[in-house]
């Protein structure tokens, strides 16, 4: 129960401590250990132009911001709505729809018709 517990209180401190690339004051991103004045000027001017969808669209925005910076910055407490890396949404599903024919059209036009023989 106790480690329960500390598992419980680990996460929530984490959440509370969970700074989002979307709305977070400069000074809040610049707290992100990973995060300098450089970083925290992309940032802002990347979310300036529209918000960032996910961390995929926040990756490829941002100069300098690789798979493995993404990784570290998200373990530091850096969010993208909401989400910290590797808790994106699946991806939505094809919806199936039957395929419906459409009637083949002659491939040239018909001739007068064949007549018929008694």
């Amino acid at each position: 129960m106790t480690a329960l517990c500390a598992v419980v209180l680990a996460l929530a401190s984490a959440q509370a401590h969970a700074v989002e690339a979307n709305r977070a004051a400069p000074a809040d991103l610049d707290a992100i250990k990973g995060i300098g004045p450089v970083m925290v000027e992309r940032i802002v001017a990347a979310r300036q132009q529209r918000p960032f969808a996910d961390w995929r669209d926040f990756s490829s925005r941002v100069r300098g911001v690789g798979p493995a910076t993404a990784t570290r910055l998200s373990a530091n407490g850096l969010t993208v709505n909401g989400r910290r890396l590797g808790q994106e949404p699946p991806p939505t599903p094809i919806q199936w729809q039957p395929m419906v024919p459409r009637p083949l059209e002659p491939a040239h036009s018909p001739g007068p018709a064949p007549k018929a023989h008694n």
